[in-house]
């Protein structure tokens, strides 16, 4: 998991390396919109100036790859530093009937413990009747980090400034305490950056 001061620009605005000049724009307002100061992705986030620095981190790298030019000496310089380093193997994907039977039942939902894990998060959704879709819609997080919340697929989620923001937003749109929620998970997700202590789902 790089730390955001390590993303590259294509990765800032969450787009493909082919991305056409539409789809670099459409990643800046999605970007922008996400970490705007209304939003509630970044509700009770950032400290101090850390949003307006994250927009101008998202701005940077909007100037950069909206001009042909620069993109291309841009991804020049990107495909030098490729060369540099090993390639990694793709991780196995996982059998879809062994995930479903791997999701706990809402039944089994405790209101009472203070543990907000990747399951219980998926629970509360539930238990109020929300999909994925309806929560994205109010807090304007990709449906697929919603969905990698859930999963517990700490990996495939983006820097922890960014993983604290989802999970405030989630826990504010599905009725949970955002503050709660956040220190829960991110001792699980931390866990697992730290060598896989923690990760995956407690038995």
């Amino acid at each position: 998991m790089k730390p955001l001061t390590d993303l590259d620009h294509y990765e800032v605005l969450e787009i493909s390396r082919g991305s056409s000049p539409e789809g670099v724009a459409r990643g800046y307002q999605l970007s922008m919109a996400t970490y705007s100061d209304d939003s509630m992705a970044g509700y009770s986030v950032f400290e101090p100036g850390d949003a307006a620095a994250m927009r101008e981190r998202i701005e940077t790298a909007y100037r950069v790859l909206a001009d042909s030019d620069s993109r291309r000496a841009y991804d020049a310089a990107l495909a030098a530093v490729r060369r540099e380093e090993p390639e990694l193997a793709a991780p196995p994907h996982p059998d879809p009937a062994t995930v479903l039977a791997e999701i706990e039942p809402v039944e089994a939902f405790d209101e009472d413990s203070d543990e907000f894990d990747g399951p219980r998060l998926r629970r509360s959704r539930l238990s109020r009747g929300l999909e994925i879709d309806d929560v994205a819609g109010v807090t304007k997080v990709n449906p697929t980090y919603l969905r990698f919340l859930e999963e517990e697929r700490f990996p495939d989620l983006p820097a922890r400034v960014y993983v604290r923001g989802f999970l405030m937003a989630y826990a504010s749109a599905v009725g949970l305490e955002p503050r709660a929620v956040a220190v829960s998970y991110l001792e699980r997700f931390d866990g697992a950056l730290q060598g896989g202590k923690g990760a995956g789902r407690r038995r």
